[in-house]
């Protein structure tokens, strides 16, 4: 049995990691992909130390860092359901006092895991547009990774979906290779931070398609077309185009959760001020919980002092 199962490995959970393993604590690191939804960062320009990063590269360092500390990672991890065990500890009130702790984590990729404690940093996933033709174009011209796969367009015309910050961020990035991008945007004007706008209406490749709704992705093997609604004169419009990077924001990774912590009204992990959830023994950092802005660098202090409760938790057990 472990001391603890981190699952997720984005900046929270690496960062919790780093701290428990230097604390010699028995640990194993569960996560589908390492870096998590920070490996969509085009460019990182507001964290400490660095002054321009991409996420990919801000990974490779921090994973470089844990792996060297002698992490043990099982990637390719999808958690489906936790389990209390023997006299693991029930759920109740946040801040009960220790007792000795038992949970079973059940997955893809791997035998069932027992640990004494669960640390949760299953962060966040990117939001489907749920229309005809995405599921069986996704990773055939689909895509919710420009870094990822934008030099796979070059020279084509693309389509953005989105109206926000990371709207604007890919298309900034997109127009580095590609021929033309569209920014499909619901509402009638983008809403995001006002130097990357300009940087926008500045460019010759980019055209803001206010107002549009996509209804549909057509394609045979790839992507080939997409059609949207004008809301403003309810007509369907069609564009043509090799690739589609759909940017409507995340939601969080925790459907696993339903049933065995407390989830608030937008399915984040509910902690107190230590971290810890309604269930004794399960602690949460990151864009999972309920903490309020969601930044690399505070999911990074959010891991830290999970850790550290984690830790306190471990060391009342006897």
């Amino acid at each position: 049995m472990y001391d603890t199962i981190i699952i997720g490995a984005g900046p929270a959970g690496l960062t919790a990691a780093i701290y428990l393993i230097r604390k010699k604590v028995n640990l194993v690191l569960l996560t589908q992909q390492v870096g998590g939804q920070i490996l969509d960062g085009p460019l990182i320009e507001n964290y400490p130390g660095f002054g321009k990063i991409t996420g990919p590269e801000w990974v490779a360092k921090v994973r470089a860092q844990t792996e060297k500390l002698g992490v043990e990672i099982k990637e390719g991890a999808e958690v489906k359901k936790i389990n209390k065990i023997d006299n693991g500890p029930p759920a109740g009130p946040l801040r009960r006092e220790a007792s000795e702790a038992g949970f079973e984590v059940e997955g893809n990729g791997w035998e069932k895991i027992q640990g004494k404690t669960i640390l949760i940093a299953s962060g966040k996933r990117a939001r489907k547009l749920n229309v005809p033709g995405e599921e069986e174009l996704l990773g055939k011209g689909i895509s919710t990774c420009v870094t990822c796969d934008g030099p796979l367009f070059k020279e084509k015309t693309v389509a953005v979906i989105g109206g926000g910050n990371s709207a604007i961020s890919a298309a900034l990035e997109l127009e580095k290779y590609v021929e033309k991008v569209y920014i499909l945007n619901l509402g009638e004007t983008l809403v995001g931070e006002e130097v990357r706008i300009d940087q926008l209406k500045k460019s010759n490749k980019v055209e803001i398609v206010a107002s549009a709704k996509t209804t549909e992705i057509i394609g045979d093997k790839l992507v080939e077309h997409l059609k949207y609604k004008d809301l403003k004169s309810n007509e369907e419009k069609e564009i043509a185009v090799s690739g589609i990077f759909v940017e409507i924001g995340w939601e969080p990774s925790t459907n696993y959760l339903e049933g065995f912590v407390e989830l608030s009204p937008q399915k984040e992990i509910k902690i107190d001020t230590n971290n810890q959830t309604n269930v004794e023994g399960v602690f949460a950092a990151g864009d999972a919980t309920t903490v309020k802005y969601k930044q690399a660098v505070i999911a990074c202090g959010e891991g830290a002092k999970a850790a550290l409760a984690t830790w306190d938790y471990l060391s009342k057990l006897t």
